[in-house]
């Protein structure tokens, strides 16, 4: 676990979409999915509910 994907997670819950988080942090989404992924892979659990509403 590294500390910029937990920085990466709580932008996405301030923002409510991967999408605008992305934007804002001037990353692809695709990357910026892979990073919860692999978090979320550390941790064992889900973190995000993933809709086509947001996250």
């Amino acid at each position: 676990m590294e500390l910029r994907q937990l920085r990466y997670f709580v932008r996405i819950v301030e923002l409510g979409s991967m999408g605008r988080a992305a934007l804002d942090l001037n990353m692809v989404q695709s990357a910026l999915s892979q990073q919860i992924s692999r978090l979320e892979g550390e941790l064992s659990t889900r973190l995000l509910q993933r809709t086509a509403k947001g996250a």
